[in-house]
């Protein structure tokens, strides 16, 4: 074989390496790893949920919820100054866990991600001010502001409805069933114990975490 020949094979099994390893990053860059297990009743939640507080806090709440939900806003606006009360004395680890009832909504979702990536927990600020834009201004006004937080490493749709289906399934094998889901869907961990609220009963969900 002429070395013109070989050296014109290696270059071309060079470049191919190469491509397959350009690739496989950029594989693992827009695909998250899809669960890691908390502490906290052994439920498993995505690495990329939006947490806030102590993960050793004594209670854990994790909160299913939609942009696009009217409720959600609402009950987020009377449960606010409670969450931050519990946050800062170190009571509470809040997880909000993604729930698309209005398909609309996914992109919001999808730039809520990447606020969080950006602004850490800066970002429960940021949910406040979008639910309250919400009610105001409608959706369009929340979206023009997440847009400002564009990525390109975020969750999928098909993501986020995965996440809530192994939550829901590993909720099952703990002999809680939730019959009908909808948003908000509160779902408390507190002294070994798991309570679910399904839909805005703030009153409920106040009564659970402050015992």
């Amino acid at each position: 074989m002429k070395p013109v020949t070989i050296l014109a094979i290696a270059v071309l099994v060079f470049a191919v390496l190469a491509a397959v390893i350009v690739y496989s990053n950029l594989i693992s860059r827009s695909q998250p790893q899809a669960f890691s297990t908390t502490s906290a009743g052994g439920l498993p939640l995505p690495n990329w949920a939006i947490t806030f507080g102590d993960p050793k806090a004594p209670i854990t709440l994790i909160e299913l919820f939609d942009l696009h939900c009217p409720y959600c806003a609402m009950a987020h606006e009377q449960l606010d100054p409670l969450y931050r009360e519990l946050l800062k004395t170190g009571k509470l680890r809040l997880v909000f866990l993604d729930l698309i009832v209005h398909p609309e909504a996914a992109p919001a979702h999808q730039y809520l991600h990447c606020a969080y990536n950006q602004l850490g927990n800066k970002t429960y600020d940021l949910i406040t001010q979008l639910y309250k834009i919400f009610l105001s201004d409608g959706a369009q006004k929340q979206l023009e502001i997440l847009q400002g937080y564009r990525c390109t490493n975020t969750p999928s749709k098909s993501d986020f409805d995965s996440a809530v289906k192994e939550l829901l399934g590993a909720l099952v094998q703990k002999g809680v069933a939730i019959r009908q889901l909808g948003t908000p869907t509160f779902i408390i961990i507190k002294n070994g114990t798991i309570n679910v609220v399904v839909g805005a009963d703030v009153a409920r969900v106040i009564s659970l975490i402050s015992q």
